[in-house]
């Protein structure tokens, strides 16, 4: 059931390629993401520099622009848990951004599971083939991440989410309630 249309996060940027769903974290985790985010000094961040709303992804590269398209898949779908983990990172690659991306691993058969489910049930391209639920805190010069993996201030910490962000192709965000 979608319960609200929230907002278009960006009224002046371009429409993306794809639209996707996300987790937001519960207050608790996304103050302790921030905190963790904060450590990292300012010259190592990239020109993006730290997340400030922290979400996991459930599920990029929607080709539908339509929150009621992904509604019922979720509809009988109960709250899901995540934990977060170990930090870690997306090392530069050559040929795509010079910068690493710093992360905090979140574990979650439940979101795997939904990550499925909104694949099979509506088209998609994958982008990211694999999926890795994982919460940004920052995005580092290339090279600079290796310094910040393997960090567990975050580990352990858990929380139930209720909801899923449909966010659409223009960036305006509609919430899905889970529903089991």
């Amino acid at each position: 059931m979608i319960i609200c249309s929230i907002y278009e996060t960006d009224a002046v940027a371009a429409e993306r390629s794809f639209s996707s769903t996300q987790v937001e974290l519960p207050a608790a985790l996304r103050a302790a993401v921030l905190k963790a985010a904060a450590a990292i000094p300012d010259e190592d961040l990239a020109t993006d520099g730290r997340e400030d709303r922290p979400h996991v992804t459930v599920k990029y590269g929607l080709h539908t622009s339509r929150a009621a398209d992904v509604a019922p898949l979720l509809a009988k779908e109960p709250p899901v848990t995540l934990t977060l983990g170990k930090t870690a990172i997306f090392a530069a690659k050559p040929g795509g951004p010079d910068y690493d991306v710093v992360y905090v691993a979140v574990n979650s058969p439940a979101l795997h599971r939904l990550n499925t489910k909104i694949a099979k049930g509506t088209p998609v391209t994958d982008t990211h083939p694999t999926y890795q639920p994982h919460a940004t805190l920052a995005y580092v010069k290339a090279g600079r991440g290796a310094r910040y993996a393997g960090l567990t201030s975050l580990q352990g910490r858990s929380a139930v989410v209720d909801t899923v962000v449909f966010s659409s192709k223009d960036k305006t965000e509609t919430l899905i309630r889970l529903g089991g």
